[in-house]
């Protein structure tokens, strides 16, 4: 045996060893890079909390969802702190109430600002990649500017901001085009009909794209730890899809909700966007077709979500993401015959749709009952991952629900809306007609909102009962377990007076902790 022989195997031998020593370095340095899980928020803009197969509908479709969902925790009683857009997603990600924020209404200066604190800070400074895919509404350009690292935004129309291809500036011209076909009658209407599939792919629609940026998002980032915060804009209007979408649901096959109410008795701003943006301005069949189309909507959404997960789960990431799907609030879906929201908190409106995924610590699809704000999210999230947040943070961490230590929650649910200008007042509603037709020719189609949003209404839920303070009109009070449409309001009788008294006793508590010059004067 020569000496050749004998220092091959050996020169083999450390050769393999060195490799071996390699790839075990390397694989050191990759879980070192992916120790901290990473954060995806998926939301949905005027989501019903109860258009989910999950939760047991059986008309909409939500295939992707409903795996997911059978994966986490499906979370049955979650409520938004505010019924509409900007001041609800800036409590999600502050974990405080409207009073505290001061973000009342969905203008730019309502938006998160750079020295506002949220969730998004100490998640920077760790070393975490944020993303936005979709729609905003919550962050402020200096906010943007200082937190994010990818940015592709887009409204309700379409993108607005990062790549912007020429099919989307044809998408856009078509959503934002008042005198398009079938977008007439709606011209007059908050939200309303659009007949007809938008006539273009899907794979150029908003909320496909908004899936594509999210998916070249994880291209890009997927060996780094990151947070996305995955924003769809709809299901709300503009209420349109494209096929095979558009098709999915058959008008002519839907039950509708009553499609006439009388808002005697109730608050008068109300009654005021019931004639404005209702469904009384529509025949039965095109009011069909609306909620034909709004399901359409979240069916596509729901496939869009889909190519989302299936990236993640190309990378081997689904083991160590956090994934939260929820909404910023609900939608009447027909109900009191209106569509849309408006200041008020009937459940369709307060109640969201709420999915939480852990990785160490996966659902199976247990149902949570426990009664969670949309506040109490992020700090959830935060419990988990072991870190810190500031005390002021009015959220609540619900993980010792998830790990099945604590049975509840909350036992109240509380929830604000509108501006602290003085509202105008109720008038005789038989002078109504002529007065809307007149602010309408001087003001445009949105006079309206002077009765929607101005005034602050709050409200307190609590066992059976919701009762809400409206600012220069009618309260409200509800058993809403015997009245679940809250058709019957009890502000007036006396029967129900000790239990009015003592829940606006508990909300003038509330309210008290927090100062009320906390409120943006913008």
């Amino acid at each position: 045996m020569n000496n050749k022989t004998i220092v091959m195997p050996r020169f083999k031998t450390l050769f393999i060893a060195l490799l071996g020593i390699l790839s075990a370095q390397k694989a050191i340095a990759q879980e070192k890079k992916t120790t901290k899980p990473n954060i995806i928020i998926i939301k949905t803009d005027q989501h019903r909390f109860d258009l989910l197969g999950c939760i047991g509908n059986k008309t909409v479709k939500t295939p992707n969802l409903d795996k997911l969902a059978g994966r986490a925790f499906l979370l049955k009683n979650e409520f938004t702190v505010a019924p509409i857009c900007t001041p609800s997603r800036t409590s999600f990600f502050t974990g405080k109430y409207i009073i505290r924020t001061g973000n009342v209404f969905n203008g730019d200066e309502h938006h998160l600002q750079p020295d506002d604190w949220s969730f998004i800070e100490p998640l920077k400074k760790a070393g975490y990649i944020i993303g936005l895919a979709g729609k905003n509404h919550t962050f402020s350009e200096g906010f943007f500017n200082k937190y994010f690292d990818y940015r592709e935004e887009s409204s309700h129309f379409g993108k607005i901001h990062g790549e912007i291809s020429k099919e989307d500036k044809e998408v856009r011209t078509y959503l934002t085009k008042d005198s398009r076909k079938g977008f007439e009658k709606s011209k007059m209407l908050l939200e309303g009909l659009v007949d007809g599939p938008m006539p273009f792919p899907k794979e150029v629609c908003p909320a496909y794209r908004t899936a594509i940026d999210g998916v070249n998002f994880l291209d890009k980032y997927h060996d780094k730890p990151f947070f996305l915060h995955f924003s769809f804009g709809d299901p709300h209007w503009p209420t349109v899809a494209p096929e095979p979408y558009y098709s999915m649901y058959n008008p002519d096959s839907l039950t509708l909700p009553e499609e006439n109410f009388n808002w005697k008795g109730h608050p008068f701003k109300h009654f005021v966007q019931s004639q404005a943006a209702g469904y009384d301005h529509y025949n039965h069949q095109e009011k069909a077709r609306i909620l034909a189309t709004y399901y359409a909507q979240i069916s596509f959404v729901d496939a869009c979500i889909g190519l989302l997960l299936d990236k993640l789960d190309s990378f081997g990431l689904m083991k160590n993401t956090i994934i939260v799907f929820t909404s910023d609030h609900g939608d009447f879906g027909g109900n009191y015959g209106m569509v849309a929201k408006t200041g008020g908190f009937q459940e369709s409106l307060i109640r969201i749709p709420g999915i939480v995924y852990l990785p160490k610590l996966e659902g199976k699809g247990k149902a949570v009952d426990a009664l969670i704000s949309n506040i109490d999210v992020m700090p959830t999230v935060y419990d988990y991952l072991g870190m810190a947040y500031p005390k002021q943070v009015q959220g609540k961490s619900f993980l010792g629900v998830l790990q099945g230590k604590n049975t509840s929650h909350r036992d109240v649910i509380f929830s604000e809306v509108g501006t602290i200008d003085t509202p105008p007042p109720a008038m005789p509603r038989e002078q109504y007609k002529q007065y809307a037709a007149e602010r309408a020719k001087k003001d445009g189609m949105f006079w309206f909102i002077d009765y929607t949003t101005k005034g602050r209404s709050v409200m307190i839920r609590k066992g059976d009962w919701k009762y809400t303070y409206n600012t220069g009109d009618l309260s409200e009070l509800y058993n809403f377990k015997k009245d679940p449409l809250e058709l019957n309001n009890l502000i007036d009788k006396p029967k129900y007076a000790a239990v009015q008294k003592a829940l606006n006793s508990e909300l003038i508590a509330w309210l008290l902790a927090a100062p009320v010059e906390n409120i943006r004067m913008k």
